[in-house]
């Protein structure tokens, strides 16, 4: 694999990876670091993309029975990155990227170069290309969601097993251990994702975006949560305004 990837892309994909660069915290020098937002980025659009792959077999297999299911799924793969994710509608290719891929990230991108371009009969630019453009047609809340996909997954986990939760806010670099309540986004002009936490050490009901988490990991000991707590969460969940931080003392 290369030390460096070429990329041309739509004005349209250039702004959105500037904007969400920006939104999401990915700084260097007080200006956007596009690369750093897609080397965590790219892994998981590429696991998406085979998710899908993987769904259109099984579909193939088990619910049409096609003893040339092979075939048509190696077509089906190739049409829709070719057809839908081309992205001559998002406008003309005018614009360059750069990628550098990190330590962490180069498993997936020798993966895109031994297999992936091989089922969709792409090229390495063209690939990442259709990852980026399909990117950018989701909402702001999903593109977030999707670029944190770990530290949702972790926070997720936590809301369900109750286990202690620590992390560090990375804007304020406050260090956290939570119980972890419940995740949602704001509507219309704020798609922010936000996590809703009791911080433990505080005795206070809060709000993070997603994207300042960091660092996040689950202890085994689980929090008791209790009843007055738990209902003290739910009415912050159904009436806060989550485009500010709201801070509410539990006793």
């Amino acid at each position: 694999m290369t030390d460096k990837i070429k990329i041309k892309v739509s004005l349209f994909v250039a702004n959105i990876l500037e904007n969400d660069a920006l939104r999401f915290g990915f700084m260097k020098n007080g200006k956007s670091n596009k690369n750093a937002l897609l080397n965590k980025l790219i892994p998981t659009l590429v696991e998406v993309r085979k998710a899908r792959r993987n769904e259109i077999e099984e579909i193939l297999t088990n619910e049409y029975n096609r003893k040339d299911g092979e075939k048509i799924y190696s077509a089906v793969n190739t049409v829709i990155d070719k057809v839908y994710f081309n992205g001559e509608e998002l406008n003309v290719l005018e614009e360059y990227i750069w990628i550098r891929p990190t330590k962490e990230a180069m498993p997936c991108y020798d993966e895109i170069e031994t297999s992936e371009v091989l089922i969709t009969a792409q090229e390495i630019s063209v690939y990442i290309r259709g990852l980026l453009n399909e990117y950018s047609r989701l909402p702001q809340y999903k593109r977030e969601m999707l670029t944190f996909d770990k530290e949702l997954d972790a926070f997720a986990n936590a809301c369900e097993t109750h286990q202690i939760l620590h992390f560090r806010d990375k804007e304020t670099n406050e260090r956290y251990k939570a119980f972890a309540f419940d995740y949602c986004y704001g509507y219309l002009y704020d798609q922010t994702n936000y996590c809703i936490i009791y911080d433990i050490n505080n005795k206070m009901i809060k709000s993070v975006p997603l994207h300042r988490i960091q660092d996040i990991y689950a202890i085994r000991q689980k929090y008791k949560s209790s009843e007055r707590l738990l209902e003290e969460l739910q009415v912050y969940c159904d009436n806060c305004s989550f485009d500010e931080e709201i801070i509410m003392g539990v006793e």
